[in-house]
C-alpha cells in the first residue's frame, strides 16, 4: 500500500447482516466492490456507522481480515479501534496494522458517564502512538462528550508522530478545521470532515483533505469531489445540493444505520437489518419516508 497522504472520499463501510443478525459476507463483498467501482479513495471499517460497537472482538477481527483480503490493497483501509483502555486500543491497533490496515482511527477514551481529562486523553494516544507505525486518525466526535481544544490537538500532532489526521464531528467543524490546520504548522497531514458529508464543498474550501460519509452513495460523493478538485464549485454545488438534503435527513432523522435500506433499494445488499437494539423510529413509515427523500434527491430511479 502506498504511503501517500490519505485524502478524498473515505466512506464508512456498513456491516451487512442477515435478518437473524449474523454477518452476511456475500453482501459485504458486494458492498466493497460497489464502493471501489464508485471510485472511493479509501474505506473505513468497524466505525460507529459500521455498528462496530455492536460487534464482538472476534467478529471485528474476522470482518477486518475479510475486508482487507477482498480489497487486496486496491485502496487504503482505516480500521476503527475504539476502546476506553489504552492497553486494549494499542493491542487492537497493532493487530489491525499487522492485518494490513493503512491507518487506525479512535475516539478519545470514555465509558458511560466517565470522561477522560485532557491529560488522560494525551496518555491514551501516547500509548497508541508507541504501538503502531501507521497513521492515527483522532476522531473528535460529540459522542465522547469530551471537548478537545485546537491547541491541545495541535500539540498532540506535534509531539506524537503518528497522530497525523483529525476527523471532526463536534461543534463548528468548518471553523475548527481552519484553526487546526493553521495551529498545527504542518504537523497534521490532514483534517477529515464527518457529519455525513453534508457540507463537503464548504469543508473542502476550508482545507479539509476529505470526508467520511455513510456508504450508500459513494458515487455521488466521488463525483462531487471530482468537480471540486476541477475548480468548478458552482457545478459541484448544483450537483450535490439535492443529495446533501438526503445526507442531512440521514444524519438528523433516520440515522443509526437505518440508511442501509437504501443499499437494499440500490441492489447492493440483501437486507437492511441493523443489530438490536433496533431504533424505535426504524419502522415501515420512517423507512418509506427515507426512500422518498432518496427518490426526490435522484439517488433511486
Amino acid at each position: 500500500m502506498s504511503n501517500a497522504p490519505l485524502q478524498g472520499i473515505f466512506p464508512i463501510l456498513a456491516t451487512c447482516f442477515h435478518p437473524d443478525g449474523t454477518i452476511d459476507y456475500k453482501s459485504q463483498e458486494r458492498l466493497i466492490h460497489f464502493c471501489i467501482e464508485s471510485g472511493v479513495h479509501g474505506l473505513v471499517m468497524l466505525a460507529n456507522a459500521s455498528e462496530g460497537h455492536l460487534l464482538s472482538e472476534i467478529e471485528k477481527a474476522d470482518l477486518l481480515d475479510f475486508g482487507l483480503k477482498t480489497i487486496q490493497n486496491r485502496i487504503p483501509v482505516i480500521a476503527t479501534v475504539n476502546h476506553p483502555s489504552a492497553n486494549v486500543v494499542s493491542q487492537t491497533a497493532a493487530l489491525a496494522e499487522a492485518q494490513g490496515a493503512a491507518a487506525v482511527m479512535t475516539l478519545p477514551p470514555f465509558f458511560g458517564r466517565w470522561r477522560a481529562g485532557l491529560g488522560e486523553v494525551y496518555r491514551h494516544f501516547e500509548a497508541l502512538n508507541q504501538a503502531v507505525q501507521v497513521p492515527i486518525v483522532l476522531q473528535d466526535h460529540v459522542l465522547s462528550d469530551i471537548t478537545l481544544p485546537v491547541d491541545f490537538l495541535a500539540d498532540m500532532a506535534q509531539n506524537l508522530e503518528h497522530v497525523q489526521y483529525i476527523k471532526l464531528e463536534s461543534g463548528n467543524i468548518i471553523y475548527k478545521a481552519r484553526k487546526l490546520l493553521a495551529a498545527s504548522r504542518g504537523h497534521l497531514v490532514g483534517v477529515f470532515g464527518g457529519n455525513s458529508g453534508i457540507f463537503l464543498p464548504e469543508e473542502q474550501e476550508a482545507g479539509c483533505c476529505g470526508t467520511m460519509p455513510a456508504c450508500y452513495m459513494p458515487d455521488v460523493f466521488r463525483k462531487t469531489w471530482d468537480l471540486l478538485k476541477a475548480s468548478t464549485p458552482e457545478a459541484a454545488l448544483a450537483y450535490f445540493t439535492p443529495f446533501s438534503r438526503l445526507a442531512a435527513y440521514e444524519k438528523e432523522v433516520c440515522n443509526r444505520c437505518v440508511w442501509k435500506e437504501l443499499l437494499v433499494r440500490r441492489g447492493i445488499i440483501a437486507s437492511g437489518t441493523v443489530r438490536d437494539p433496533k431504533p424505535a423510529f426504524a419502522d415501515d413509515w420512517q423507512i418509506a419516508q427515507l426512500v422518498r427523500v432518496a427518490e426526490q434527491a435522484g439517488l433511486l430511479t
